[in-house]
């Protein structure tokens, strides 16, 4: 058996958008490491979940181990279960599997069960050369202690040439409840399209940020998608001359470096009981969408040809509320359904936002 280090896995990761280096082990963050204090505890957490961060690498190898330590929000939703690591041999789903061992997380005594030391093979892989990609579970933050591979085998990084859209949103865009890795909606609407992304949802935490403006801004990104409004929902937390004012801030901090990619403004899917009512004399959720109606017509008066807006509804609507199993969050079903029409409206056909390469 071969084993590969942090130094060595470092080039293989992908998707993250920084690397903390642990004492023997390194961990993807979808924040930046130096400014993890900018950000409150629960932020910090959900931000450093491994959502969409994934192994990629070219080898001739049969097997693939993974260890380190994990850290799994493992509460069963619909009774469908979470933390799976999903490998795709070729760009083609090859297996999904859970880890043996790791810790989880008691949300009620804000503590951890078990000991987070954890392993993982894929045996078996097809012989020859291939290109792999694992992506680590959405639900959990991962430490990648040692990456295993068959004696003599070789490890080459795979750059992901493909065009990259950046999806930016609540817990329906982080996807904490599929079952899959990769079975999140911007993921299912990226492989759809066949092209890359990378996913800045944080569950509880789009708050029409400056922080999330600002990484979105320093990101590699052609195409931007902003799914906005569904957490700043509970106890009012932006009235409506706060809601517009956070909004524009935030596309202005975005162009600042992305003066002409396209940026598609998604407003809230169905949510039922928040539809007409706000909370903490806050907004409801039909009047966030007027409101990000409003937005996007004024940048378009005032010369952005490069902005639109998609109404949550045409993704997930009413009559999709039976995949709600708690009322707010859609299930592994209704992600894939909010994924393949996110495709059909906003990355396929003459207006998609971007293409893939062409075969060569």
């Amino acid at each position: 058996m071969k084993t590969l280090g942090p130094d060595e896995i470092a080039p293989l990761l992908d998707g993250h958008v920084d690397l903390r280096w642990r004492t023997e082990s390194l961990q993807p963050l979808r924040l930046p490491v130096a400014e993890l204090g900018f950000y409150d505890a629960f932020n910090r957490w959900v931000g450093s979940c491994a959502t969409a961060c994934r192994l990629r690498l070219r080898t001739a190898s049969t097997r693939l181990g993974l260890r380190g330590a994990q850290r799994l929000l493992d509460q069963s939703v619909g009774g469908e279960r979470r933390g799976a690591y999903d490998l795709y041999v070729d760009g083609v789903l090859h297996a999904r599997a859970w880890a043996q061992g790791g810790a989880t997380i008691d949300l009620e005594k804000g503590a951890f069960v078990g000991d987070e030391a954890f392993n993982l093979t894929f045996a078996g892989l097809p012989v020859g050369d291939k290109t792999l990609e694992l992506w680590l579970p959405q639900a959990a933050t991962v430490s990648i202690a040692t990456l295993d591979l068959d004696d003599g085998a070789q490890a080459a990084p795979v750059a992901d040439g493909r065009p990259r859209v950046i999806f930016h949103g609540s817990s329906i865009t982080h996807c904490l409840e599929a079952e899959g890795a990769s079975a999140g909606w911007p993921a299912v609407a990226a492989g759809l399209a066949g092209v890359d992304h990378q996913n800045l949802g944080w569950a509880g935490s789009c708050l029409l940020s400056g922080q999330a403006a600002r990484i979105i801004r320093d990101a590699r990104a052609d195409a931007i998608v902003l799914k906005l409004g569904i957490n700043v929902h509970p106890d009012g937390q932006l009235k409506e001359r706060a809601f517009l004012d956070s909004a524009h801030a935030m596309i202005s901090i975005i162009r600042e470096k992305h003066a002409a990619t396209p940026i598609l403004v998604v407003s809230p899917i169905y949510s039922p009981g928040r539809e007409d009512q706000g909370s903490g004399g806050g907004l409801p959720l039909t009047r966030m969408r007027q409101l990000l109606v409003d937005v996007v017509a004024a940048r378009l008066a005032a010369g952005d040809a490069n902005i639109g807006y998609l109404d949550g509804l045409s993704l997930f609507g009413a009559a999709d509320a039976d995949l709600l199993p708690d009322d707010l969050h859609p299930n592994t079903e209704g992600y894939r359904l909010m994924g393949e029409r996110f495709h059909a409206l906003a990355l396929s056909g003459p207006k998609a936002l971007v293409r893939p390469p062409a075969a060569p």
